[in-house]
């Protein structure tokens, strides 16, 4: 589909701490995405290139493909590299959070990869249709391995180049180039990956010219240069559901040191179903963390059982010392970086990647335990407890999706208190950085949105886990109403091929099907209380130890998942859906 011209504190409190995200710069957090199944290739020609023939007419022939020069675009100064670097940086930040690894390079890709999209970006015109991109189709559902798609840049020159211009003068700055001809790209892709074009806002959105979708006619050029255009909440959710999500799971905890003497390191022992060790892809980093950048160590020993699977146990390690550590809104906190001291609240955070293309079945990461240590690397006597959460299971004889939670300490231990366990289904990804006391809903460029429903699910109240136990609890139902479910048939196609500028075919091709999200949304997030009832632990205010109850805080957010209990390829609620009546 084309894109046409006018055509988005110090004190051990038995409450816990407010702990405030910091800001984030506009950089994508999932730092190794070489894993990531899906290929989007951005192709930089320095020369002619030959190129798949998609055009519909002599100014938009496809084939061969026109080089990338700075210099076809007299109202940039600039030059080719730094232009081509940031549109590549503009289409990583659209696809950041999905399966997707933006690559580029002046020749066309590999086969290597059987998942790739290919984006030839070049500085030509196609003023005379009125084109800035062109798709091969709407591949609704994403059914197409590998597509192909074309932009020609000097359409921007042409069309919003000249003076008093959107590109011109002042206006003409490297960001904003970036913005028009990296929003085109990331929009073809898009077109590749199964969307087509949109301009529904639901509640609690901004504005569709922010979004990414859009026909062209619906965009001016200020709409393209002014903003780095994003994916809209049910084009986010289709593209999860498409592509997959980078994570499967992020965890943030709220912890207290319950020891006298100051921790220098912090140790998660974790279980993971696979022998290869998970990926963190992002770490919490804000001001009221003492450490940053934690490693994951192992397999530290043999396989183990753990509720009927076979896991791989791993430390999780933070010891690099943050400086930030108790500064900007984090002030009062005390102790140097990288130390936290006895009876002080302090937050830590990681997210695991998922880059496996099969959503049905994710992989779980437990938590079994914390260790504390001390300056010489010494266990400490006193350890903060937390309850493990699982990944969801689905129980097909209630129909239901269940959320197990476990107190997974050893028999001599005592039992926990799971307390006000809430729930929230999101259309994106929320920010690990947000994933704290009173935190902000917003994405990891610091965009808010809303969850899909704005009543907060309280799960359960207040429940009493014994050592080596646990408790499932019903979190969806498997036929309940997806959040997005759109029906794109012949004749929706037959419309998007009329919707142009010009008049002229709007799409190469246009493939019927359905876009739906994932069960039950992009991204679930939890918050629940775990509570020691009669801890020991000290308290910096009295200078002494005591005991009572001792409250630690997990955030974790779960990736949705796709329902396909037959294996057909398709998902169970689009099966139920068309299934014939009975009798028919």
């Amino acid at each position: 589909m084309k894109e046409c011209l006018p055509l988005r504190r110090t004190a051990l409190a038995l409450a816990l701490l407010s702990l405030s995200g910091s800001a984030l710069a506009a950089t994508c957090p999932a730092y190794n995405p070489s894993n990531k199944a899906n290929k989007l290739y951005l192709v930089f020609p320095t020369a002619p290139l030959a190129y798949p023939s998609f055009g519909f007419s002599a100014a938009s022939a496809t084939n061969p493909a026109a080089p990338f020069n700075a210099a076809d675009l007299p109202s940039y100064t600039g030059t080719t590299a730094a232009l081509r670097g940031a549109v590549k940086h503009v289409v990583e930040l659209d696809y950041c959070e999905f399966n997707v690894q933006v690559l580029d390079q002046t020749t066309l890709p590999p086969t290597t990869f059987p998942r790739r999209n290919t984006v030839a970006v070049t500085t030509k015109s196609d003023i005379t249709d009125g084109l800035f991109g062109i798709a091969q189709a709407v591949d609704t559902n994403d059914p197409t391995a590998v597509d192909y798609a074309y932009v020609w840049g000097k359409t921007y020159q042409d069309w919003t180049g000249g003076p008093g211009g959107a590109l011109n003068g002042a206006n003409s700055t490297l960001d904003r180039w970036a913005n028009s001809i990296g929003g085109t790209a990331a929009h073809e892709a898009g077109h590749n990956y199964g969307l087509a074009h949109n301009t529904t806002v639901v509640a609690g959105e901004d504005t569709y010219k922010h979004h990414m979708m859009p026909a062209g006619g619906s965009l001016n050029a200020e709409d393209r240069a002014g903003y780095r255009r994003h994916f809209s909440d049910t084009e986010f959710s289709s593209l999860a559901a498409n592509l997959g999500l980078s994570l499967q799971t992020m965890w943030n905890w709220d912890l207290a040191n319950p020891n006298a003497a100051p921790a220098h390191s912090l140790e998660l022992r974790v279980l993971y179903p696979l022998a290869t060790a998970p990926t963190i892809d992002w770490s919490y980093g804000g001001c009221n963390s003492p450490w940053i950048t934690p490693t994951v160590i192992g397999p530290i020993g043999p396989a183990e059982t753990f509720q009927g699977g076979t896991y791989y146990p791993y430390t999780v390690k933070w010891s690099t010392p943050n400086p930030a550590w108790g500064t900007g809104g984090c002030v009062g906190l005390p102790g140097p970086p990288g130390q936290a001291p006895g009876g002080v609240l302090f937050h830590i955070g990681a997210s695991f990647a998922g880059v496996n293309f099969n959503l049905s079945t994710l992989n779980p990461i437990v938590i079994k335990d914390i260790t504390l240590r001390d300056v010489s690397s010494t266990a400490m006597a006193l350890n903060p407890r937390l309850h493990a959460f699982d990944a969801g299971t689905l129980d097909t004889v209630n129909g239901t999706l269940n959320l197990g939670v476990f107190n997974v300490a050893g028999a001599a231990a005592r039992p926990l208190q799971l307390q006000n366990l809430q729930m929230q289904e999101l259309p994106r990804v929320l920010s690990l950085d947000e994933m704290v006391a009173n935190g902000r809903i917003a994405d990891f460029t610091g965009a808010p949105f809303e969850p899909w429903e704005k009543t907060t699910r309280t799960l359960v109240r207040i429940a009493e886990t014994s050592p080596g136990k646990g408790i499932s609890v019903p979190i969806a139902k498997l036929n309940q109403p997806r959040h997005v479910y759109e029906v794109i048939t012949a004749d929706d196609c037959k419309k998007a091929q009329a919707d142009s500028f010009l008049n002229g075919p709007d799409t190469a091709d246009c493939r019927p099907g359905t876009n739906i999200d994932l069960f039950p949304a992009t991204t679930v997030y939890f918050t629940a209380n775990t509570v020691e009832p009669d801890a020991t632990y000290w308290n910096a205010e009295k200078r002494e130890y005591v005991k009572g109850p001792l409250t630690t805080r997990t955030y974790y957010q779960l990736s949705g998942r796709r329902l396909d209990q037959n294996k057909n390829g398709i998902d169970d609620y689009i099966d139920a859906r068309q299934a014939p009546a009975p009798g028919k």
